[in-house]
Protein backbone atom coordinates (compact mmCIF):
# COMPACT_ATOMS: atom_id res chain seq x y z
CA UNK A 1 0.00 0.00 0.00
CA UNK A 2 1.17 3.41 -1.00
CA UNK A 3 2.12 5.84 2.01
CA UNK A 4 -0.15 8.98 1.42
CA UNK A 5 -3.06 6.06 1.29
CA UNK A 6 -1.80 4.51 4.37
CA UNK A 7 -1.54 8.24 5.72
CA UNK A 8 -4.77 8.81 4.91
CA UNK A 9 -6.60 6.03 6.34
CA UNK A 10 -5.11 6.67 9.41
CA UNK A 11 -5.76 10.04 9.42
CA UNK A 12 -9.14 9.14 8.76
CA UNK A 13 -9.16 6.40 10.98
CA UNK A 14 -8.70 9.28 13.85
CA UNK A 15 -11.49 11.71 12.59
CA UNK A 16 -14.39 8.94 12.17
CA UNK A 17 -13.22 6.92 15.53
CA UNK A 18 -10.80 7.28 18.53
CA UNK A 19 -6.60 7.53 18.92
CA UNK A 20 -6.34 4.16 19.73
CA UNK A 21 -7.70 2.91 16.47
CA UNK A 22 -6.24 5.88 14.71
CA UNK A 23 -2.63 4.65 15.82
CA UNK A 24 -3.53 0.69 15.64
CA UNK A 25 -4.14 1.57 11.91
CA UNK A 26 -1.10 3.94 11.10
CA UNK A 27 1.20 1.24 12.65
CA UNK A 28 -0.49 -1.97 11.15
CA UNK A 29 -0.21 0.08 7.43
CA UNK A 30 3.80 1.24 8.99
CA UNK A 31 3.27 4.41 8.25
CA UNK A 32 6.80 6.13 9.54
CA UNK A 33 6.84 7.22 12.88
CA UNK A 34 7.15 11.26 12.83
CA UNK A 35 4.37 11.28 9.78
CA UNK A 36 1.84 9.47 12.00
CA UNK A 37 2.40 11.39 14.93
CA UNK A 38 2.64 14.50 13.27
CA UNK A 39 -0.93 13.86 11.64
CA UNK A 40 -2.74 12.83 14.42
CA UNK A 41 -1.13 15.86 16.39
CA UNK A 42 -2.36 17.98 13.63
CA UNK A 43 -6.02 16.78 13.67
CA UNK A 44 -5.89 16.99 17.38
CA UNK A 45 -4.25 20.53 17.11
CA UNK A 46 -7.33 21.87 14.61
CA UNK A 47 -10.20 20.25 16.63
CA UNK A 48 -9.36 22.78 19.76
CA UNK A 49 -10.55 26.61 18.17
CA UNK A 50 -13.51 24.95 16.60
CA UNK A 51 -14.84 23.65 19.78
CA UNK A 52 -13.86 26.86 21.68
CA UNK A 53 -15.85 28.43 19.04
CA UNK A 54 -19.07 26.29 19.42
CA UNK A 55 -18.57 26.39 23.44
CA UNK A 56 -18.78 30.62 22.79
CA UNK A 57 -21.34 30.66 20.14
CA UNK A 58 -23.12 27.62 20.24
CA UNK A 59 -25.43 28.56 22.62
CA UNK A 60 -26.62 31.73 20.69
CA UNK A 61 -28.39 29.28 18.15
CA UNK A 62 -29.56 27.55 20.60
CA UNK A 63 -32.13 30.46 21.60
CA UNK A 64 -35.23 28.71 20.61
CA UNK A 65 -34.78 26.39 23.41
CA UNK A 66 -34.34 27.44 26.93
CA UNK A 67 -33.49 24.34 28.70
CA UNK A 68 -30.20 23.52 26.30
CA UNK A 69 -29.46 27.47 26.28
CA UNK A 70 -29.66 27.41 30.65
CA UNK A 71 -27.34 23.72 30.45
CA UNK A 72 -24.87 25.39 27.73
CA UNK A 73 -24.46 28.73 30.18
CA UNK A 74 -24.45 27.18 33.85
CA UNK A 75 -21.33 27.29 36.04
CA UNK A 76 -19.16 24.15 35.00
CA UNK A 77 -16.91 24.69 37.64
CA UNK A 78 -19.58 23.67 40.19
CA UNK A 79 -19.87 20.30 38.65
CA UNK A 80 -19.04 16.99 39.79
CA UNK A 81 -16.23 17.12 37.32
CA UNK A 82 -15.61 20.56 37.75
CA UNK A 83 -15.12 20.33 41.40
CA UNK A 84 -12.60 17.55 41.05
CA UNK A 85 -10.86 19.56 37.76
CA UNK A 86 -10.41 22.60 39.64
CA UNK A 87 -8.28 22.26 42.03
CA UNK A 88 -6.01 20.53 38.88
CA UNK A 89 -6.22 23.43 36.63
CA UNK A 90 -4.30 23.26 33.40
CA UNK A 91 -3.09 19.65 34.44
CA UNK A 92 -6.74 18.29 34.92
CA UNK A 93 -7.25 19.79 31.55
CA UNK A 94 -4.68 17.72 30.08
CA UNK A 95 -5.16 14.52 31.68
CA UNK A 96 -9.04 14.75 29.91
CA UNK A 97 -7.00 15.54 26.69
CA UNK A 98 -4.66 12.39 27.42
CA UNK A 99 -7.49 10.26 27.77
CA UNK A 100 -8.09 8.28 24.55
CA UNK A 101 -11.04 6.27 25.55
CA UNK A 102 -14.77 7.81 25.11
CA UNK A 103 -14.84 10.79 27.23
CA UNK A 104 -11.90 11.72 26.85
CA UNK A 105 -9.54 13.72 24.24
CA UNK A 106 -10.04 17.76 22.48
CA UNK A 107 -13.62 17.99 22.72
CA UNK A 108 -14.20 16.97 26.61
CA UNK A 109 -10.88 18.99 27.36
CA UNK A 110 -11.86 21.91 25.69
CA UNK A 111 -15.56 21.96 27.17
CA UNK A 112 -13.59 21.43 30.56
CA UNK A 113 -11.13 24.27 30.11
CA UNK A 114 -13.88 26.34 28.65
CA UNK A 115 -16.11 25.49 31.66
CA UNK A 116 -13.17 26.28 34.43
CA UNK A 117 -12.67 29.68 32.47
CA UNK A 118 -9.29 28.72 32.04
CA UNK A 119 -7.18 31.23 29.57
CA UNK A 120 -7.78 30.41 25.94
CA UNK A 121 -3.36 29.76 25.55
CA UNK A 122 -3.26 28.01 29.04
CA UNK A 123 -6.37 25.62 27.68
CA UNK A 124 -4.30 25.47 24.14
CA UNK A 125 -0.76 24.41 25.97
CA UNK A 126 -2.27 21.89 28.03
CA UNK A 127 -4.64 20.06 25.56
CA UNK A 128 -1.51 20.34 22.65
CA UNK A 129 0.89 18.27 26.36
CA UNK A 130 -2.22 16.05 26.58
CA UNK A 131 -2.37 14.99 23.14
CA UNK A 132 0.68 14.46 22.76
CA UNK A 133 1.92 12.47 26.01
CA UNK A 134 -1.17 10.52 24.61
CA UNK A 135 -0.22 9.53 20.99
CA UNK A 136 3.29 8.62 21.96
CA UNK A 137 2.32 6.42 25.06
CA UNK A 138 0.11 4.77 22.52
CA UNK A 139 1.93 4.71 19.76
CA UNK A 140 4.60 3.02 22.20
CA UNK A 141 2.33 0.53 23.62
CA UNK A 142 0.56 -0.33 20.21
CA UNK A 143 3.76 -0.96 18.51
CA UNK A 144 5.34 -2.85 20.45
CA UNK A 145 2.04 -5.43 20.84
CA UNK A 146 1.77 -4.82 16.74
CA UNK A 147 5.62 -5.75 16.42
CA UNK A 148 4.56 -8.94 18.55
CA UNK A 149 2.04 -9.69 16.55
CA UNK A 150 3.38 -10.13 13.28
CA UNK A 151 6.45 -11.50 14.85
CA UNK A 152 3.81 -14.63 15.62
CA UNK A 153 1.94 -14.52 12.43
CA UNK A 154 5.15 -14.84 10.43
Amino acid sequence: MSLPLAASLAALAAILTNRILAVGVGLWLQVPAFLLLGILLFIDIIQIPLYYRIYEHGSSLLDGVPFIKKWMNRDWSTSALGKRAKPLGGIGVMIVAALPTFGGGMWSATFLAYGLGLRRRAGYAWMILGSVLSYFTLYWILDTLIRTLRFFMR
